[in-house]
């Protein structure tokens, strides 16, 4: 039995004999999953560390998911319908505390046949034990949406549902932990991971070691390899999605999708989406994929969106402005949280991870409470203020970007075209502010580099 002096003493040679920083926690990813944990965290006296392979945050699936806020997750008794549903609640009161933009534009589900139709009416009963839901008739469904098709029959109209910018929701979190105490380490790629005593080495290529009492995975596609590093297994499957992006703005403003009678393993779901900034977007599909990084788009996965999301339509957009992929961390039917020792998972948070967010670090929290963690509230959070301003040249014709809001992002944090394109919706059209956006990143001492900000762009025959 060894005392707490002689544990004590032990725990100091320790510290003398190894190399790096200690932390009493070490976050392995810097996705809105991780991001939300280190926000979370950075309100108690904790010692705090993000690492992140990439140069800037949220790149991985993050920046590649549609921005959609669910407003629930079948089935409702899983791991992800629980906090899906908590996650929505919770969502407001987030937007407010970090400043990001979030509106709920609501979700119109709607049946084309009279077996959809008959579905529709007992899943109404259904759902509205869980989540609050409308019926609609096809008339009030033309006209809140005038370019739905005749072939609509009815719907249910579910309003919690809403819309994000999934980069700057990550990005704000990232900011708010930041002022308030976390570091966070970019292009910190993990190497090993071993256990010391009461503490976890965790080496870093090219750098100094870092040393916590509770590390969290949150690597996203590669949380099955950080979890084998420490002796455990977890299996993540790579599942890419496809997306459509159209500048019709006035097309629909609701999310909306079709009833499926039988479910189309390729396109997963999904339907005909709008943004936050005002954009329309249909997807996304489901190809399974051996390439974690694969982002191309085929045109057979265009067609196969158009040919699905159009049902729904009298009309289709017009050519889309853009195609993009994301790819999901699948580890399963469910998403992955669990503890070993004082390592935590959180792997295959695919959709809805992005709504679940909160909720996921609210659970974490719970779980550092368990393992012993002393969670100190501090008293002087700090809350972080995000404010562009609007001066100087217009610079992006097409999304009335002016040169001081990209400026503004820059000497906040952004670091790469990509959060440049994402946090000030530049580069989002024509592309032909491109040359004038490079040469204000080179002003502000920034190089442009080799981020997934092209590799999203790609349409393939």
């Amino acid at each position: 039995m060894i005392s707490s002096n002689e544990r004590t003493v032990k725990v100091i040679l320790l510290f003398e004999r190894i190399k790096g920083m200690v932390y009493d926690v070490a976050i392995i990813g810097a996705g809105v999953t991780g991001c939300f944990i280190a926000k979370e965290l950075s309100k108690y006296r904790l010692k705090v560390v993000v690492l992140e392979k990439e140069p800037t945050q949220g790149i991985g699936p993050t920046k590649g998911c549609s921005g959609i806020i669910h407003a629930f997750q079948l089935p409702f008794n899983s791991l992800k319908g629980k906090l899906c549903l908590e996650g929505n609640i919770m969502m407001d009161k987030e937007a407010d505390e970090l400043g990001f933009r979030f509106k709920r534009v609501g979700l119109i589900l709607v049946s084309t046949g009279f077996f959809s139709s008959l579905i529709l009416k007992f899943a109404k009963l259904y759902l509205s034990r869980y989540v609050e839901v409308k019926y609609l008739k096809a008339e009030r469904i033309r006209e809140i949406e005038p370019n739905i098709s005749e072939k609509v029959r009815d719907g249910l109209f579910f309003p919690t549902a809403g819309v994000v910018n999934p980069v700057e929701m990550t990005f704000m979190a990232r900011k708010f932990a930041e002022i308030n105490g976390v570091e966070f380490l970019f292009e910190s790629r993990v190497t090993n991971i071993s256990r010391e005593e009461e503490f976890y080495r965790v080496e870093i290529d090219g750098k100094n070691d870092v040393t916590a009492r509770v590390v969290i995975n949150c690597a996203g596609l590669y949380a099955d390899e950080i979890a084998n590093m420490a002796g455990q297994k977890i299996r993540i499957t790579p599942g890419k999605g496809s997306h459509i992006v159209f500048d019709d703005r006035d097309f629909s403003h609701h999310l909306i999708a079709v009833l499926p009678l039988k479910p189309d393993k390729k396109t997963k779901g999904g339907g005909a989406l709008v943004t936050i900034d005002g954009n329309l977007i249909w997807g996304p599909s489901l190809i399974e994929t051996n390439d974690k990084e694969d982002r191309s788009v085929y045109s057979e996965e265009v067609k196969g969106l158009i040919e699905k999301h159009s049902r729904a339509f009298s009309r289709i957009p017009e050519k889309p402005v853009a195609v993009y992929a994301g790819v999901r961390a699948m580890a399963g039917k469910d998403f992955i949280i669990n503890r070993n020792e004082n390592l935590i998972n959180v792997a295959g948070i695919q959709s809805p991870g992005l709504t679940a967010a909160p909720a996921i670090a609210r659970m974490v929290l719970k779980m550092l409470e368990d393992i012993g963690i002393g969670l100190e509230r501090k008293s002087d959070v700090k809350k972080y203020e995000f404010r562009i301003r609007k001066e100087g040249e217009l610079i992006c014709h097409c999304r009335d970007v002016f040169e001081s809001q990209i400026r503004d992002v820059i000497r906040e944090g952004a670091s790469t075209l990509d959060d440049i394109k994402h946090l000030t919706n530049a580069l989002m059209g024509c592309g032909k502010c491109l040359p004038h956006v490079m040469e204000i990143m080179e002003e502000e001492g920034l190089q442009l580099r080799k981020d997934f900000s092209g590799s999203h762009m790609v349409w393939r025959e």
